[in-house]
C-alpha cells in the first residue's frame, strides 16, 4: 500500500467519523454516514461477506453465553441507528474522560472483525488522546480487526490485542480503563454474554464509564403498528453501574428481577421491551434496531389477565430472563 492510498483512506474515514460523532447530529440523520462506514469496513476487511454458508462458522457457546461468529458480528454494522448510537455515545464518553495529560484508555470487549466502534474514533482522536485495549474471544475475529486497524495505519492507537473471554478476563491493576465498551447483546439481554461481561469488567474498574450506560428490559404491550407507542407496564431488569455493584457477592445461578401484575384484561400478549441508554441522552428506543424489537415472554405462557409474572435473570451458557406465572 502506498502512502497516498493510506492518507486518502484515513481522510475518507475521518470525514465519516466526524459526522457520526457530532453530538449535534440526531441519530436518524446519520443513516447515510453509517452506510458509508459499513461499506468502508467491508471493502477494507479481509473478511468475506459473500454467501451465507459461513454465517455461523466460528461461533461458540461460552460458560457465559453465545459468542456469535465473525460474519454474524460483521452484520451488526448493517443496522444504521445501532451503529450511530454506539459510536456517537462512545465518542461522548471519550470526550468526557479527556483531561489532556494522558490518553483516554478504552477497553473494548467483543470487537468483532471490524472493531466498528473503535476504528472510526481512531480517525478523529490522536494516539496521544486515545488508546484501546481490543478484547475478543475469537482468534479469527481478532485477527481480522487487527489487520484492518494496522492496514489503515492506526496501530499506535492500540495498547494491546487480547484473545480472551471478556466475562472471565482479569484487568492488570496498572492498566485500569477510563471507559469500558461492549456491544455483546441480544434482544432482552438473552443468549449473549453482555451481562456477564459488564459484571466482570466493571467490578474490576468501577471508576470507568460504561458504554452502554444502561440496558433495561420492560414489560409492555406493543402498538398495533411500529409508529404507535408501546404501553409500558414496568421495568423488569436493568444492568448499569449501580446494579452491577449491588450484585457484588450475589451467588447462585440467577440475578434478581421484578415481579409485575398484569391488567385484568389483556387485548394481546405482553412483550419484553428493550431500551438502551448508550451515553447521556443517546438512547435506542423501541424498534430503532433489532435489539429493540418486542420479544415474546420466555416460554410464551398463556395469559388471560390479572396474573403476576415473577422474573429472574438466569446466568450461565444460556443467559436470559425467566418468568414464573402466579395466578
Amino acid at each position: 500500500m502506498s502512502g497516498p492510498d493510506r492518507a486518502a483512506w484515513q481522510a475518507e474515514l475521518a470525514d465519516i467519523a466526524r459526522a457520526i460523532a457530532d453530538p449535534a447530529r440526531p441519530l436518524a440523520s446519520l443513516i447515510g454516514e453509517t452506510g458509508q462506514l459499513r461499506a468502508f469496513v467491508e471493502r477494507h476487511s479481509q473478511l468475506s461477506m459473500a454467501g451465507s454458508d459461513r454465517m455461523t462458522e466460528g461461533e461458540s457457546i461460552l460458560p457465559s453465553g453465545w459468542a456469535i461468529s465473525p460474519v454474524q458480528a460483521a452484520l451488526c454494522a448493517r443496522e444504521p441507528l445501532r451503529s450511530a448510537a454506539f459510536i456517537q455515545g462512545l465518542a461522548a464518553a471519550i470526550r468526557a474522560a479527556l483531561t489532556g495529560d494522558k490518553p483516554v484508555s478504552v477497553l473494548y470487549a467483543g470487537c468483532g472483525p471490524f472493531a466498528l466502534l473503535a476504528l472510526p474514533l481512531m480517525a478523529i482522536f490522536s494516539p496521544r488522546q486515545l488508546r484501546f485495549t481490543i478484547l475478543e474471544v475469537h482468534e479469527d475475529a481478532l485477527g481480522y480487526a487487527r489487520a484492518l486497524i494496522e492496514e489503515l495505519g492506526y496501530g499506535a492507537h492500540v495498547a494491546a490485542y487480547v484473545c480472551a473471554d471478556a466475562a472471565a478476563w482479569r484487568i492488570a491493576p496498572d492498566a485500569l480503563p477510563d471507559v469500558i465498551v461492549s456491544e455483546t447483546m441480544n434482544t432482552a439481554l438473552g443468549k449473549e454474554p453482555q451481562v456477564a461481561i459488564m459484571r466482570n469488567l466493571f467490578v474490576q474498574a468501577p471508576q470507568a464509564a460504561l458504554v452502554p450506560a444502561a440496558i433495561a428490559v420492560h414489560l409492555g404491550l406493543p402498538g398495533r403498528a411500529m409508529d404507535e407507542p408501546c404501553a409500558d407496564w414496568g421495568r423488569i431488569f436493568e444492568v448499569n453501574a449501580a446494579s452491577i455493584l449491588a450484585w457484588q457477592g450475589q451467588g447462585g445461578s440467577a440475578l434478581p428481577a421484578a415481579s409485575i401484575r398484569l391488567p385484568a384484561q389483556l387485548a394481546r400478549a405482553p412483550k419484553l421491551l428493550t431500551r438502551i441508554q448508550v451515553h447521556g441522552d443517546i438512547v435506542l428506543h423501541d424498534y430503532d434496531c433489532s435489539l429493540n424489537l418486542p420479544l415474546h415472554l420466555p416460554g410464551k405462557p398463556q395469559l388471560t389477565g390479572s396474573e403476576t409474572l415473577a422474573f429472574s435473570y438466569q446466568l450461565g451458557s444460556t443467559p436470559g430472563l425467566a418468568c414464573d406465572v402466579m395466578r
